[in-house]
């Protein structure tokens, strides 16, 4: 089972990682998650982001992610980021 948060994006700290203020959690997630997450983008299907990692900057993840709500969903941790698959979404589903 995947773990899925959502939140509403406040910070772009590069152009694949964001700060998370996570306000939902998945009933059954493996773990809680704290109040405030970093993010590092493996997918997403945003249109305004670039699919290739390597063509993402802080610019355009700003442009397409500041104040969004969005779901993320954990595909591993990596040092104190969370890897996972981005996408905007609704509070419906958790």
């Amino acid at each position: 089972m995947t773990d899925i948060i959502w939140g509403n994006v406040v910070r772009i700290l590069s152009g694949n990682t964001f700060e998370l203020n996570v306000t939902h959690q998945k009933d059954g997630n493996d773990e809680q998650y704290p109040e405030t997450q970093g993010i590092e983008i493996d997918k997403t299907d945003i249109v305004t982001i670039p699919v290739e990692p390597n063509q993402r900057t802080a610019s355009n993840l700003e442009q397409g992610l500041m104040n969004q709500f969005v779901k993320c969903e954990i595909k591993q941790k990596k040092d104190n980021l969370l890897v996972a698959d981005v996408s905007h979404s609704g509070q419906g589903g958790y």
